[in-house]
């Protein structure tokens, strides 16, 4: 493959909305665009210069409208996730569960987090991001047959166990899971609890997937381009006060020198509207999850889908044919103008599945095409798996 020249890919990537927008569909489940007004939003003149410390005690001068700004996104996160503070400054969700393994914790405690094979991040889980702060990490226990945490097996295992972090979230979540049982056990055994909403920030704060700060987690973390539609960024909110001071003593003392706050305008519009939308946005992506679902079903395409009736999320995943190669099939679907990534089918072991987002084609206002483009995502794999057959 012939590499285009700088002149080309600066004229490619200028016209890479568009080709999002009107030349592909994207079933990716880890993107989003901002709306057309966050993205105006964006301020390239606050990013010109370091904005460092606390809110309104800086180093820097002329910074009291990065300030104000920090605590207007930081009383909306609170309003949208029933929060009691909230930390708006870090690059990504990455970066922000790492800041709270080195707040609350020390090297060798002992972490439960969700195992990769069952859809548990980099971030968060053993061999990642939770190594970086000298933890010990130990996996939750997982229902394969239901896609969703062994709540009373998890409960168990913090009693037997006694971490100091046990991790909730991941980045296959097709239904929400009972997570009170575990939160209760964690409680119990002085444990500190911390959910990653990446996935799911968008549709708690519109309403369709349970809270978990109102469930009793301690600390809620999340990327901000996903169900919540925004620029890539964090957030990071909680229940308990003293909690959010101790998490920002962390990040003045080591880990924050500067940041991107041309970002905050975005962040703070996107906010905004994910609260005058009412949860509007959240209900057509499930919807759409649901839709979705019920077609490749009718098609007998095999689905890992809540049933009708319960909660779905804007993920479903679709298991993979042995036939077919991973990479190679999404390099073909990419080729027909789809755009989906795969995952761990968290069901079977050593196996793979597409991972369908609908967060993307919903913010597109594509809602209507929803059936069509299911019924085009299962002829296209049929001719994957009918094109290797013949191969083969």
């Amino acid at each position: 493959m012939e590499m285009p020249n700088e002149q080309q890919l600066l004229a490619m990537a200028a016209a890479r909305g568009a080709a999002l927008r009107d030349g592909r569909v994207v079933l990716y489940a880890g993107a989003n665009l901002p709306s057309e007004e966050a993205q105006q939003a964006y301020s390239v003149e606050l990013s010109a210069y370091p904005a460092m410390g606390p809110s309104y005690a800086k180093e820097q001068p002329d910074t009291d409208l990065v300030s104000g700004l920090e605590v207007a996104v930081r009383e909306r996160i609170c309003s949208l996730f029933s929060a009691a503070w909230a930390e708006p400054r870090l690059p990504s969700c990455t970066i922000a569960n790492l800041a709270v393994f080195h707040a609350f914790s020390r090297p060798g405690d002992l972490l439960l987090a969700p195992a990769a094979a069952h859809g548990g991040h980099l971030s968060q889980r053993r061999g990642g991001t939770p190594e970086l702060a000298g933890l010990r990490v130990a996996d939750l226990p997982f229902d394969t047959r239901a896609c969703r945490l062994d709540a009373q097996a998890a409960a168990e295992l913090v009693h037997t166990l006694r971490p100091s972090l046990v991790m909730l979230g991941r980045s296959v979540i097709i239904t929400p899971d009972d997570i009170e049982p575990v939160v209760a056990a964690a409680r119990e055994v002085g444990a500190k609890t911390i959910f990653d909403a990446s996935h799911v920030s968008g549709l708690i704060a519109g309403g369709t997937f349970p809270n978990p700060l109102e469930l009793g987690v301690d600390i809620l973390t999340s990327s901000t381009y996903k169900t919540l539609p925004g620029r890539p960024h964090s957030l990071i909110a909680g229940r308990h006060a003293e909690d959010g001071e101790r998490l920002a003593r962390f990040i003045d003392r080591a880990l924050l020198a500067n940041y991107d706050a041309g970002k905050l305008p975005s962040f703070l519009v996107t906010l905004q509207q994910a609260e005058a939308d009412g949860g509007a946005y959240a209900r057509r992506v499930c919807a759409a999850s649901q839709t979705f679902a019920r077609v490749l079903r009718e098609l007998n395409v095999a689905v890992i889908a809540p049933n009708p009736g319960e909660v779905f999320t804007h993920q479903v995943l679709v298991p993979m044919s042995n036939a077919l190669d991973a990479p190679a099939t999404i390099k073909a679907l990419e080729q027909e103008g789809i755009l989906v990534g795969t995952c761990n089918d968290p069901t079977t072991p050593g196996a793979y599945a597409l991972r369908v987002g609908t967060q993307f084609i919903v913010a597109q206002g594509q809602d209507e095409q929803v059936d069509n483009i299911a019924r085009w995502l299962a002829a296209a794999l049929r001719r994957e798996v009918d094109g290797r057959m013949s191969v083969a």
